[in-house]
């Protein structure tokens, strides 16, 4: 990972299942923040355990038993803290109380091992993401039980809560992180992964396991080197999910793989959705134009965002190269960005301006309770875990300068196809964010002197389309773990557990087994996320419906290519309900709002919607926690005699790309015809 900004690889689950649930604003100050992948488990199938919470035998008396909280009561937790030294330099010295919770396994007889979980971020809680990890795990929960524990200074650990940096109550972002700095001073470094790897292993150790199973996505990736290169002989298997590691820590120390991931990701998002690739067959060349564009002429105006706020917009280069490895939703923005740049072409700037205006994030905000995640905490790890190309005994403004210096070493070419200018504009926000810490304390180090990797068996898991820790980077640092395989996730999010069945299914069995198995189910896409292939300003430049062969439509070309607008209507508006609030407006005109139901389904209604300037769509439509798809529309508008739609099919569902199935009436005239679903 080549960013300095705090990592906060916001697991998409989290952002629109789990987040959702908890009323968590998507916090964007240290804004790696991939919302885009599906949640593969849900509250419901959570695997409850209805006996009594019990102490594990071996337990030390050194822990100190707590009640759960209700959540994890419910699921039959056994939760504690294990006070540790905060500075292990003086063990005797202040202690800081390491929360954790217990999940046992169903089957009778002693665990082979608990399974442990670490989100990256870093900042996040780990316990308070247990709906996300319980239904992960659940298959492997006969024999092995879950740990679930927060880092220090995170979740119930003793969560930092630098007010100003946490709550947006500084006049600027850089005050705010000042003010953090200060707050924490040489204590930022006591927060490193080798802490927490120390940590994790005292809770193992006073719990009473002999090994355990580790899993770590994203950032976590750092953790489980951290910890394994310590504690490998307490090793039984280790999972790296999209994987940071020792290969990315240092800034331009090597290749930018970003040059690579960010085109590829754009490529492969369009040619397996049969919307984009019949209009974009060339995605490579495409992508070059407009990046050629952007950086030429900056696209200026107002756009509304994902929740219907009309916000003021620049897209330019800068703005490109930032939305890129930021996806919004299931990769929504990287699946537009052709057909937004092909409007632009012909005059029309709606559609990448609103893709410029969902990517906008206020840096001073207020970002909610600092237990669910800490920004002081993320800083305090991410910002003595990152060589930065600074040295820290010097001033913030001649670390600046620094730093622009080694950014005028690179070769001219670096960041291609992004200039060096856009590409660094966002390092350099990244920099700002440990820019004003205080000179640490020597941090205990992420691998130790003389630390090996061990020889357990390791899965590491990449998405071919991922540009937040590129297949590249991942697979530098599967190479340092001798017994590891290295599986390529086609069309997966970040952290392909999380949003492939296939993926998690081969996770699940290495815990059950000790291998990795059948690995077939990866040979094709999952799922193809839904891409497009334009924005007609009116429903004559659009694509006509097909005829559905085994219907009797009726109406000619002009009226499929309503139908296809009017599907097209009810999509944007679904689009724009996984990466906001579920409330927003259409692309053209009109209005939408969505009430969520208890099991993760949605009913938006539409009013008087537009997604071309002559047709206008009401109605509303359902998107079932199943992943079916009805909906129920109401045309009208010049370009068409008007009438009703039934629309049928699934969305964002596994499996080959199928068809809307559409019915209904326009003009008094039957209709049979089909739309692609992706």
């Amino acid at each position: 990972m080549k960013r300095i900004r705090i990592l906060l690889l916001i697991l998409s689950l989290i952002m629109t299942g789990l987040a959702a649930a908890a009323q968590i604003t998507p916090p964007s100050k240290f804004r790696l923040t991939p919302r885009n992948s599906r949640n593969l488990g849900s509250q419901s199938s959570l695997p409850i355990r209805t006996q009594e919470p019990h102490l594990p035998p071996t337990a030390s008396p050194n822990i100190v038993w707590v009640q759960c909280p209700p959540e994890a009561q419910s699921l039959g937790a056994t939760c504690g803290r294990l006070p540790v030294p905060l500075d292990r330099h003086h063990p005797d010295g202040k202690k800081i109380r390491i929360y954790f919770e217990l999940y046992f396994h169903a089957n009778s007889g002693a665990a082979e091992s608990a399974i442990l979980a670490n989100g990256g971020g870093p900042g996040f809680t780990t316990t308070g993401l247990r709906s996300l990890w319980l239904p992960m795990f659940a298959p492997n929960m006969d024999v092995h039980d879950v740990l679930l524990i927060d880092d220090r200074g995170r979740g119930m650990s003793e969560a930092i809560d630098c007010k100003a940096l946490q709550h947006g109550l500084g006049p600027t972002a850089d005050d705010e992180v000042a003010d953090c700095a200060a707050q924490l001073g040489d204590a930022a470094s006591l927060y490193s992964t080798g802490d927490i790897a120390v940590d994790t292993d005292a809770v193992r150790a006073a719990l009473g396991y002999d090994k355990v199973d580790y899993y770590g996505a994203s950032a976590g990736g750092v953790d489980v080197t951290s910890y394994a290169t310590r504690f490998g002989n307490h090793l039984r298997s280790l999972i790296l999910d999209s994987p940071w590691g020792t290969p990315g820590l240092v800034l331009f120390a090597g290749p930018y793989y970003n040059s690579l991931a960010s085109p590829r990701s754009v490529r492969l998002d369009c040619l397996r959705s049969p919307t984009c690739a019949i209009d974009h067959p060339n995605p490579d060349a495409e992508f070059a134009r407009l990046i050629r564009d952007v950086r030429k002429h900056a696209i200026q105006g107002y756009a509304h965002d994902a929740n219907g706020n009309l916000v003021p917009v620049d897209f330019d280069e800068i703005a490109l190269a930032d939305l890129i490895p930021n996806p919004t939703g299931n990769f929504v923005g990287t699946g537009e960005l052709l057909a937004a740049h092909a409007s632009l072409s012909q005059g029309d700037a709606a559609p990448l301006l609103r893709l410029g205006a969902e990517g906008v994030f206020p840096l001073v905000s207020d970002y909610g309770d600092p237990t669910i995640f800490s920004f002081g905490a993320g800083g305090a790890t991410a910002c003595v875990t990152i060589e930065v190309p600074y040295e820290w005994s010097v001033p913030p403004q001649l670390r600046l300068t620094q730093f622009a210096e080694a950014v005028s070493d690179l070769p001219p070419a670096y960041f291609k196809p992004f200039s060096k200018a856009a590409a660094t504009a966002e390092l350099n926000d990244n920099v700002r964010d440990c820019l004003y810490w205080e000179e640490p304390t020597p941090p205990a180090p992420i691998v130790p002197p003389g630390g090996t990797y061990p020889a357990v068996p390791t899965l590491v898991l990449s998405s071919d389309i991922d540009t937040i820790i590129p297949d590249e980077d991942a697979r530098k640092v599967a190479a340092l773990f001798p017994d590891s395989t290295f599986l390529i996730v086609k069309e997966a999010s970040h952290v392909p557990a999380q949003s492939s069945h296939c993926a998690l299914s081969i996770a699940n069995n290495l815990i059950e087994t000790l291998q990795v198995g059948d690995t077939t189910c990866l040979k094709t896409p999952e799922t193809v996320w839904p891409a497009l292939g334009r924005f007609p300003l009116v429903a004559a430049d659009a694509r006509p419906a097909e005829i559905d062969p085994d219907g009797n439509n009726q109406i000619g070309t002009p009226e499929r290519k309503v139908v296809t607008v009017a599907v097209a209507t009810a999509i944007d508006a679904l689009k724009r309900s996984t990466i906001g609030s579920g409330n927003g407006v259409g692309l053209r005109a009109g209005k939408f709002r969505t009430n969520y139901g208890p099991n993760g389904g949605r009913t938006t209604t539409l009013k008087h919607c537009a997604f071309t300037n002559d047709v206008t769509v009401n109605g509303t439509f359902t998107w079932r926690s199943d992943l079916s798809f009805v909906a129920d529309l109401t045309v009208s508008g010049t370009s068409t005699a008007g009438g009703t739609l039934h629309v049928e099919g699934t969305w964002e569902a596994p499996g080959p790309v199928g068809n809307f199935k559409i019915s209904g009436t326009l003009g008094g005239l039957r209709v049979a015809v089909l739309v692609p679903e992706a």
